[in-house]
């Protein structure tokens, strides 16, 4: 099959979309990211990528946290919402229920399934975004969500972004760190 050059862009793969959550001149704001990635595993590090122009940033920036929140399918609506109004003009803080863990420097959303909050430990700065690179350090999972004390993806239901498409995680392809192994022995 060929291949067709296209023109420069991200390439075409699904997207985990989040909610981050910050403090913003102590008031609770959200926003919906879909530049999130997983940095390190132990000490668990993730990331965030935010237009500067975004009114989160600001209270990222002088609290030192954030929280990331995994939406479940069922929450398009909100979710597609917040990123499409800014804090600044719209009170996002009535979309959800906040709750706070042990650290009280960001909100968490009640109606996500998965939450962390997460200290800054490095900003770098782009020409057109800010990545905030933050410690997991508190995480926290909707009870009825776990299989063998582990998030069960078909019961938190994350949304994920597909083009301009919102999708739902589908079935199971193959077990991480174990379908490879045939390959092990063959080769």
């Amino acid at each position: 099959m060929a291949k067709i050059q296209q023109h420069t862009q991200v390439p075409a793969t699904p997207l985990p979309i989040v909610i981050a959550g910050a403090l913003v001149k102590g008031k609770e704001n959200y926003l919906t990211i879909g530049a999130y990635g997983i940095m390190s595993i132990q000490p668990p590090v993730v990331y965030i990528s935010s237009m500067k122009a975004h009114y989160t940033n600001a209270g990222i920036k002088e609290t030192g946290y954030f929280t990331i929140n995994v939406p479940p399918a069922g929450l398009v609506r909100e979710t597609d919402y917040c990123g499409l109004v800014s804090g600044r003009e719209i009170d996002k803080s009535r979309i959800f229920t906040s709750f706070y863990g042990k650290e009280k420097h960001a909100p968490m959303v009640r109606e996500c399934p998965v939450n962390a909050v997460c200290r800054i430990i490095k900003t770098v700065d782009l020409p057109g975004n800010d990545v905030f690179i933050g410690e997991v350090v508190e995480y926290y999972v909707d009870e009825d969500c776990l299989a063998d004390e582990t998030p069960d993806p078909k019961k938190t239901l994350p949304l994920l972004l597909y083009g301009r498409l919102y999708r739902k995680l589908g079935r199971a392809a193959g077990t991480a760190f174990a379908a490879g192994k045939t390959l092990m022995k063959k080769l």
